[in-house]
């Protein structure tokens, strides 16, 4: 023999999501000020690192500018430069030539 109960629980879950209790203004900036109020503020120079992408992103961007300051101050003699391609700069073949001979990178057989 079931017993059958009387109340039936899904009908009243149904009538409590059709009609939820409204949460009052003040109560809701009150919750609001309270954990704006319990978040921890990190320092300045914590937020940038962390923005950048933490310790890693500050070592690429450290490594990074210290390459190009280097370069800039002091660019490789026999490197590329890549002011001819533009046709800003034109390169002078003899003086490659004689700058491989001052180093002794020359044809010294004949």
């Amino acid at each position: 023999m079931t017993q059958r109960d009387p109340f039936d629980l899904e009908a009243a879950f149904d009538a409590a999501r059709a009609a939820p209790a409204p949460l009052p203004d003040d109560l809701a900036a009150r919750i609001l000020a309270d954990a704006q109020a319990h978040q921890p503020r990190k320092p300045i120079w914590q937020r940038i690192i962390a923005a950048v992408g933490g310790p890693a992103g500050v070592g690429g961007l450290v490594t990074a500018t210290a390459a190009g300051f280097w370069f800039g101050i002091a660019p490789p003699a026999e490197g590329f430069d890549p002011l001819v391609l533009v046709g800003a700069v034109e390169q002078d073949i003899d003086a490659d030539l004689t700058l491989m001979s001052d180093f002794g990178w020359g044809n010294d057989e004949g």
